[in-house]
């Protein structure tokens, strides 16, 4: 299926570069266990007590023997029914892998999947795989090494680890999912480093668009395997896996290396960070940490953090909040919450625009800012049709807007805002800066809502 709608981003200031740095081991770590989504756990150590890097600190009670390993060499300080937290000395080495090979995909199914849980790996997936029969009913995964979105277009594959690498996270993967055949989705620009005879083996090959979002998961599984990932009810489907580049190299690193996941690999840009670019950040990094090292702080600023892509990320409520497993992005941009005075008349050096009105879209020189301001916008809707443009899955944002404004949202389901991914680019191309994700989203929440009525009244 060919890519419709979609964007393109080139020269947006606080791109990161193509290099991987290491951030300094922090002053502490905060790795919580109450309300967390990702399973039943319990503490495996004391406070006051010693532990290295790499020794287990928690434990699941559902006798998969899921553990997470502590990201640091320290003193346990706090460590209760909430989580743990852990005063760091400062060095940097790590106790390895127990166990680890470096050929797990010649291991026995059991073997291969008992590591997976007990080096903490599954919860790069979600923790979504509790037995081998879950293992087993994955048909389908989908390597994703798109790059798309406007601060992290640089990347390439070698920054984060070499094809041979690369190639033995495949084969544990293979060997953990055995009736899965994997797919692996590319920029057309990296293709070079896929194309070795191991890789090949293991793997096809898929080269996708170089359109925002193209990365997003449902879109790969739409354009890749031309099968749904989520039903118009909100179902996902279970035989289809969707795992980032980067996961790959870590699950590798973890289960062939020995090295323990102790860090995730990430993005961390934008235009409030000092040097932009992608960083090994400690599990359990308060965000406190990250904006004392990364940050500008106060520097032209206020800054809004944001955990994710500048379009489908959460902001950060407190700086106390930790980097997690599920975290592979950080975006800092400006807040700028005051009105630009005759924004309109403005030639725009630095300002993107859909069609194409400002200097920047002509003369790509200086680099384009991403804020959170809407320049004086909030007007009625004039009808260009820009957001339909945009739409990556050919809906017609703006109808459904409409309906939602007059309280009519059962009438807009005819035209299928459950199939709304949340790209934000709608929001993004709108002249009027309409909210219009926020209708779309609320009709495609009625429509599911109202699906599982009827279901548990029949």
């Amino acid at each position: 299926m060919s890519f419709s709608g979609g964007y393109i981003f080139k020269n947006y200031e606080g791109e990161a570069e193509p290099v991987l740095r290491g951030m300094p081991v922090p002053e502490k770590i905060c790795i919580p266990i109450s309300g967390s989504p990702e399973g039943f756990f319990t503490s495996a150590v004391s406070e006051g007590e010693t532990v290295r890097a790499g020794d287990t600190i928690i434990k699941s009670t559902d006798g998969t023997e899921t553990a997470i390993v502590s990201p640091v060499n320290g003193t346990v300080e706090k460590s209760d029914k909430d989580g743990i937290t852990i005063k760091s000395d400062g060095s940097a080495s790590f106790e390895p892998v127990k166990n680890h090979t470096r050929e797990p995909w010649h291991l026995d199914h059991e073997e291969v999947f008992k590591l997976f849980c007990a080096t903490g790996c599954s919860f790069l997936l979600d923790n979504r795989f509790s037995s081998l029969d879950k293992c087993n009913t994955v048909k389908n995964i989908i390597v994703n090494s798109v790059h798309n979105s406007p601060l992290n277009r640089s990347w390439t594959p070698e920054i984060i680890g070499d094809s041979a690498l690369f190639s033995s996270g495949l084969k544990t993967l293979k060997a953990l999912f055995p009736a899965a055949g994997i797919v692996i989705a590319i920029n057309k620009r990296n293709k070079a480093y896929f194309e070795t005879s191991e890789i090949k083996e293991q793997a096809k090959i898929a080269k996708v668009s170089d359109r925002y979002p193209q990365e997003h998961p449902e879109l790969l599984s739409r354009d890749v395997l031309n099968k749904k990932l989520v039903s118009p009810e909100g179902e996902t489907d279970e035989s289809i896996v969707v795992i980032s580049h980067v996961d790959v190299i870590q699950i590798a690193e973890v289960m062939t290396q020995g090295r323990p996941l102790i860090d995730r690999i990430m993005l961390v840009s934008g235009p409030g960070v000092s040097t932009p670019g992608w960083y090994r950040v400690s599990i359990g990094t308060p965000f406190d940490e990250l904006n004392k090292r990364l940050f500008k702080m106060g520097d032209l600023g206020p800054w809004r953090i944001i955990r994710g892509n500048v379009f489908t990320g959460q902001g950060v409520e407190s700086l106390d909040t930790s980097v997690m497993f599920s975290d592979h992005e950080i975006s800092v941009i400006t807040e700028h919450a005051a009105r630009d005075l005759f924004r309109f008349m403005m030639p725009g050096f630095a300002a993107d625009s859909y069609p194409k009105i400002t200097v920047a879209n002509l003369i790509n020189i200086f680099p384009k800012k991403l804020e959170t301001n809407v320049h004086g916008g909030l007007r009625p809707c004039v009808q260009c049709n820009y957001c339909d443009e945009m739409c990556p899955v050919d809906l017609y944002p703006f109808l459904i807007w409409k309906h939602v404004e007059v309280d009519e949202i059962e009438e807009c389901f005819r035209l299928k805002p459950y199939d709304c991914i949340e790209c934000g680019l709608c929001d993004y191309v709108c002249p009027s800066k309409i909210e219009i994700l926020t209708s779309v989203k609320k009709a495609k929440d009625e429509y599911r809502l109202l699906r599982r009525a009827d279901e548990n009244s029949d």
